[in-house]
């Protein structure tokens, strides 16, 4: 399990500083309280370091050092005159754990930051001239855009070789990490205005951590294999590599269900390109609706990552409840499109959508990657305003014709879901086609189209 140390704010009762301003010894007695349970039930605990606390003599002796050339993430990490309070926050806060009795063979590993990152609207990265002199000792010219990529790579591994030499000082067996959310080059996955710079095939290979933490969900509409190539992962095979978070958006999946067929999904495919371990986010959420959290409903989530109920993570297993997309790997055509509106909107798993060019009838398909035998499909209506439509549903089973299953014909609107459910499983589909033959003046369009399956494919 992973626990965050930060996550609370200044003159919060337990937080990891007291009122003073000091480590709160109260936090830590607790912490160790936790490990040593944690210890009881055979389970170890990653300690993530989320930033600096929000409050306390560290935050306030960065923040005074700022200056034109370290703004941000980058003053507390590059910036010479930062860079010891870094180190000192990490050397009290070992001597406190320590301090406080707590089991270090319970903790798998220290985490220095959860979700490193830096941003180009902050200096240095910002800057287009000039020479930037960092905690390592080294000089950059800022004006060349290599150099000042070699600044942050370089830099960063510093930050973490020195905190790690720090913390294993005191723990001699320490485990230590940085965690990453997934890079934005060279396939802009979060788009191109992002300002947040995450860097990790130098880290990778160059830092002294013992094991790398990545983090990705599924269904964020976004390729694996273009997530996998900004990791910069590809070849490395002597250290640990860890999808350290993951788990289900509420709004890309409308059940706990589904959330748990992507979360197992995404950890098997992971493991085929390197992962070595998992950690979802999260187990519960009092606070927060966003997440399909892993002990809710009935708990499907928790149970496909149990390694009692799934001892090999890189395998697929027999659940009663899962039922696999495999639209999510077809290939998807259309009869027209509108610009960038295209037909792989409808298995992308996001709201973007498909809309024709033009009015019904108008026509889209999916191509499976495999055959599958199909036990519902559900299609997530894109219509403003609301009205009639009718669409008829055809399928292609291995070696036959096109064949019509259904036609829906009713009132629709915005979001609305058609599912169709066949009273015993369509045999060796591979392809699925939808037609839409009347909505009045309206161009078809479809936001998204789900073919549930038992097994999956790929």
């Amino acid at each position: 399990v992973r626990i965050m140390l930060e996550t609370c704010g200044p003159a919060i009762n337990g937080c990891v500083t007291d009122e003073t301003g000091a480590l709160n010894a109260a936090y830590f007695a607790n912490l160790a309280d936790f490990l040593e349970r944690a210890k009881a039930h055979g389970l170890y605990v990653m300690v993530a370091s989320n930033t600096l606390p929000d409050d306390g003599p560290w935050i306030h002796a960065t923040a005074a050092v700022q200056n034109a050339q370290f703004e941000g993430a980058a003053n507390e990490i590059l910036n010479p005159k930062a860079f010891p309070h870094y180190v000192d926050y990490w050397e009290q806060v070992i001597r406190a754990i320590i301090d406080s009795g707590a089991p270090l063979d319970a903790i798998w590993g220290y985490q220095l930051r959860q979700e490193q990152h830096f941003r180009w609207t902050e200096a240095p990265f910002r800057l287009d001239s000039g020479m930037v002199t960092t905690a390592n000792g080294r000089t950059y010219d800022v004006s060349d855009p290599d150099k000042k990529l070699e600044l942050m790579d370089e830099g960063l591994v510093y930050w973490a070789d020195t905190l790690r030499d720090t913390i294993r000082k005191h723990d001699p067996t320490a485990l230590v990490t940085v965690g990453f959310f997934v890079p934005n080059e060279p396939h802009p996955v979060r788009g191109t205005d992002d300002p947040r710079l995450v860097r990790t095939a130098y880290f990778i290979r160059k830092s002294s951590m013992d094991f790398i933490d990545f983090h990705h969900y599924a269904g964020n509409g976004v390729d694996d294999n273009q997530v996998w190539e900004n990791f910069g992962m590809a070849g490395v095979d002597d250290k640990p590599i860890v999808l350290g978070e993951h788990g289900g958006i509420r709004h890309w999946f409308s059940s706990e269900d589904r959330a748990a067929a992507a979360i197992l999904g995404l950890e098997v495919a992971s493991c085929r390109v390197g992962f070595d371990g998992w950690l979802v986010w999260g187990w519960r959420g009092d606070l927060s609706t966003d997440i399909w959290w892993a002990n809710e409903g009935k708990g499907h989530i928790a149970e496909v990552v149990a390694p009692k109920e799934r001892p090999d993570p890189c395998e697929y297993a027999d659940f009663d409840f899962i039922r696999y997309n495999v639209a999510a790997s077809a290939t998807a055509t259309a009869s027209t499109k509108v610009d960038d509106l295209g037909p792989e909107n409808v298995i992308d798993g996001t709201p973007a959508h498909w809309n024709a060019a033009a009015v019904s009838p108008q026509w889209i398909r999916m191509e499976l990657s495999a055959p599958a035998d199909v036990e519902s499909i559900a299609l997530t209506i894109a219509q403003d305003p609301p009205g009639r439509s009718v669409h008829e549903l055809w399928i292609r089973q291995v070696g036959g014709e096109l064949t019509l299953v259904h036609t829906f014909d009713g009132v629709t609107s915005e979001n609305d879901v058609l599912t169709y459910t066949p009273t015993e499983p369509l045999i060796g589909v591979d392809l699925v086609e939808v037609v839409t033959t009347e909505i009045g003046d309206l161009w078809p369009a479809w936001h998204e189209i789900e073919i549930f399956s038992a097994t999956p494919v790929g």
